[in-house]
């Protein structure tokens, strides 16, 4: 593990190569070495319940919220930590260096916070402690983790902030974080330790048997990406998620970076890669390690409820090389006999195949005809758009190129009248119902609708004639939004791939 960051800590008892945790009064960091990237347990250590993790008296303790940094987050998790004994009795250990800065934790790329170019997630994100400045937004960590604290440790800490003291870990500064306390021990919660560090979450884990994942590397936002089908995470309470592997390395996720507001989706990279939807670089130091191992448990970390697991199976295949390349046609035109698309594989002694499609980010479902090699051929159900061809290998990631099929038509081939859509018949036999379930984005107005709510824009505001609906809406934490409000025209202008921008004024009656 070369590219890992590992530092050694030194304790009084310490010694040897140690993934354990010494579970002393005097000590609850890592024995030995202990690694920025992931961390060894075994998997019952990530099912805390609130029996023997539990802190031993709750009367001993009082419960607060607070912000938490991803790598304080993430510490106890990774490895192990368990709440310190004899809570009446502990002080603070303002000289323990900070254990989570010793490993590198903080480092840049592995548990530091997240920057995006974007803003428009930030307040979406409620869970996490954010902050937008201008067009940029970052991401620090999880906000209001339920915490507890020794009141003996809680009353010293306290009187070492007003005789301004300083700490060479982060004891004071998550005491100064308190605003609020509370006797009732919350259903999940960390404990802060004398020297700092936060212990693993003591509360309990619900097993989702029914749920199932699967696994690509062709995904836009990483060099894997996993899908989860059958699992409801609510984004708003999301405080992250651990992915562990068959050989019990583990490896905290960070909102924006890998976790996402459709929780079901999670992506990581092993190496540089560049978000492009984004114009956003990923982090992927801490999953350098990762190729070649076979992710078996995902744990979502679920703030004032149980949290959730689930058991998977998926393989992360080795990265490809970077000699091995897969190019094809950047635009072709669409027809509706056949449209054949060239392509180019040079992986050495590797043999790639055509394995599937992806359309507005599904699988194309209808037969693709890779017979001859260089040359697929897309059925007429492919119509004009934009299509991720993949090919793929057992042992590595897989290729593929993007193509555009363009339809041939005109702007001048559409009308609008009596507020309903036309499309002239064509020799490539596209209708207008294809052309609405092949928009990509618009603008009514001044409002424009991209991404999700763009690919939606066609089944929202067109019946299948073309004809507008003016009570569109889109539907949204606030409430439903109308497409046409406030106004008696409003020009619309609609973009599809492979397709004339083409322009209208709606009139509302």
């Amino acid at each position: 593990m070369s590219a890992t960051l590992a530092v050694s800590l030194i304790t009084g008892c310490s010694s040897g190569n140690s993934n354990t945790i010494s579970k002393t009064a005097s000590s609850t960091t890592t024995s030995g070495k202990s690694s920025a990237s992931q961390s060894k347990s075994s998997s019952a250590a990530s099912n805390n319940s609130s029996g023997s993790s539990s802190a031993e008296t709750s009367g001993d303790y009082v419960y607060a919220k607070i912000a938490v940094p991803y790598a304080d987050f993430y510490y106890g998790e990774l490895n192990n930590v368990e709440p310190e004994s004899d809570p009446a009795s502990l002080a603070p250990q303002l000289d323990k260096e900070d254990a989570v800065e010793q490993v590198g934790f903080r480092k840049e790329g592995f548990y530091d916070a997240v920057s995006s170019p974007t803003i428009d997630k930030a307040e979406r994100f409620t869970a996490v402690n954010t902050a937008v400045e201008g067009e940029k937004s970052e991401y620090f960590g999880p906000k209001e983790v339920n915490v507890a604290i020794s009141k003996k440790l809680y009353e010293e800490a306290q009187k070492a902030i007003q005789d301004k003291k300083e700490s060479k870990n982060k004891l004071l500064e998550f005491v100064e974080e308190i605003k609020a306390t509370d006797d009732k021990e919350p259903v999940e919660y960390k404990v802060i330790n004398s020297d700092g560090v936060l212990s693993k979450t003591i509360g309990k884990v619900e097993k989702n048997a029914d749920a199932t994942a699967e696994i690509t590397t062709t995904s836009a936002y990483g060099n894997y990406e996993i899908t989860i089908n059958g699992v409801e995470i609510d984004p708003e309470v999301m405080q992250g998620a651990i992915i562990e592997t068959s050989d019990g390395e583990r490896f905290g996720l960070k909102h924006l970076d890998n976790l996402w507001l459709k929780a079901n989706e999670i992506s990581f990279s092993a190496k540089e890669f560049t978000d492009m939807n984004h114009n956003a670089p990923k982090e992927y130091e801490r999953f350098k390690d990762i190729p070649g191992k076979t992710i078996t448990k995902v744990t979502y970390m679920l703030a004032n409820t149980d949290d959730v697991e689930i058991d998977t199976s998926l393989y992360c295949k080795e990265l490809a090389p970077d000699s091995y390349k897969l190019s094809g046609d950047e635009t072709v035109s669409y027809s509706n006999k056949g449209t054949k698309v060239n392509y180019k594989l040079e992986t050495g002694d590797q043999k790639y195949a055509f394995e599937r499609a992806v359309y507005r980010k599904m699988n194309v479902e209808a037969s693709i005809d890779s017979k001859k090699d260089g040359v697929l051929v897309l059925p007429k159900e492919c119509t004009p758009g934009n299509y991720q061809l993949i090919f793929s290998n057992d042992k590595y990631s897989d290729l593929s190129f993007m193509c555009l099929v363009e339809s041939g038509l005109k702007a001048g081939d559409f009308s609008f009248k009596d507020n309903k859509l036309s499309l002239k018949k064509n020799s490539k036999g596209i209708d207008i119902a294809t052309y609405i379930g092949s928009i990509t984005s618009a603008k009514v107005g001044e409002i424009e609708y991209r991404g999700g709510r763009g690919r939606m824009f066609g089944a929202t505001v067109f019946n299948d004639d073309g004809s507008i609906k003016l009570d569109a809406a889109y539907n949204s934490d606030s409430g439903s939004e109308p497409v046409f409000t406030g106004s008696d025209t409003y020009k619309v202008i609609l973009t599809a791939d492979g397709y004339p921008d083409v322009e209208f004024e709606v009139k509302a009656k």
